[in-house]
């Protein structure tokens, strides 16, 4: 108990260290005291989330944000709810979306071959060629399916061009996931929907990476 306390106690001095900071480019005349509306939220999931990295960076912008009387308005409370459903994951993705205003989501699958049946755990739903960089893509593919769920990314349908198909097939990615299953003596054929997702963010999505974010994109280590 005493460890847990001493480590809580270093981690509340670290978060102080880390809002003044922020802060301190705020003039002094639209600094305020942050509405309770969104303090005590912010500070109660604080606590759990200071280890990971990504989370925490969102609490302490929007609370600064809170305390800067120009952008106030602009912080939702619901802003706190959709941060403490996410996982670090989904604050990078949501950042690399941000920063390329649109990005093409394709539906892969292995089928046997000969059929119409296909390996349901093959890839992922969501397959981005453009995000596999930031981690591995069934990750990411949650991530996805989580920021839509959250309203912070929206989805429209495109439809592929001709010469995206041959592209898609060609990615590394699919390429090893078609060597893995040929290895384990399945004969496939590798099926991509016509359709196609547009992800981009809205007003509320755009207005919650403002509030929240700073665009730097992380990658994952391989």
């Amino acid at each position: 108990v005493k460890k847990a306390n001493l480590t809580f106690r270093y981690k509340l001095e670290a978060f102080e260290d880390d809002l003044k900071e922020k802060i301190k480019e705020i003039p002094a005349e639209n600094l305020q005291v942050p509405p309770v509306k969104i303090a005590g939220p912010v500070l109660e999931a604080l606590r759990y989330t200071y280890d990971e990295d990504e989370l925490r960076e969102m609490y302490e912008e929007m609370l600064a944000s809170a305390m800067d009387n120009r952008k106030a308005n602009m912080v939702h409370r619901s802003y706190v709810d959709a941060v403490r459903q996410m996982e670090p994951m989904d604050a990078i993705v949501l950042k690399k979306i941000k920063a390329m205003g649109t990005v093409t989501a394709t539906h892969v699958r292995f089928n046997q071959a000969g059929t119409t049946s296909w390996y349901v755990n093959a890839l992922p739903y969501h397959f981005c060629a453009d995000l596999c960089e930031l981690g591995d893509p069934f990750q990411i593919s949650a991530s996805i399916s989580n920021l839509i769920r959250l309203g912070l990314i929206i989805s429209n349908i495109g439809i592929l061009n001709k010469n995206a198909f041959e592209i898609i097939k060609s990615e590394k990615y699919i390429q090893e996931r078609a060597q893995l299953y040929r290895k384990s003596n399945h004969e496939i054929d590798i099926d991509i929907s016509d359709e196609c997702q547009l992800l981009s963010l809205d007003s509320y999505g755009r207005q919650f990476v403002d509030i929240c974010m700073r665009y730097e994109v992380k990658r994952n280590a391989d």
